[in-house]
């Protein structure tokens, strides 16, 4: 499957433990800083199909989901807890000359397996 980058934020706009959810051609995709480290990972649990954010929170090297508290490392979308949860996609990035964080996401259009599930309220 192919990828390609797409500019998605300006860097100095994304801030620490910050959570923001965009939609890169198609795809979920969930910019995060920690440590100073930005992350870029899909906006959806792999428990419940959740979106990340918003709702959720950046603690010590992980993403929480709002919705039942999964935690997920964001150096490699491992699982913490909650035996049989399948690790987060992560996406790669890239931060452009100009500033800009681009992320690759596969050219491809998203199944529904890769969307999350928009709570009813």
């Amino acid at each position: 499957m192919t990828e390609s980058y797409h500019r998605v934020v300006e860097a100095s706009l994304v801030e620490e433990r910050a959570l923001l959810p965009f939609l890169v051609n198609g795809w979920p995709v969930l910019i995060c800083k920690d440590d100073g480290q930005i992350h870029a990972l899909i906006n959806r649990c792999t428990h419940a199909a959740a979106e990340l954010a918003p709702g959720g929170r950046v603690r010590r090297g992980a993403v929480m989901c709002p919705l039942h508290g999964a935690r997920f490392k964001l150096d490699n979308g491992a699982c913490l807890g909650g035996a049989g949860y399948k690790p987060l996609k992560l996406y790669p990035w890239r931060e452009s000359a100009d500033g800009w964080i681009e992320v690759a996401v596969p050219d491809a259009a998203p199944g529904a397996e890769d969307m999350p599930v928009k709570p009813l309220i």
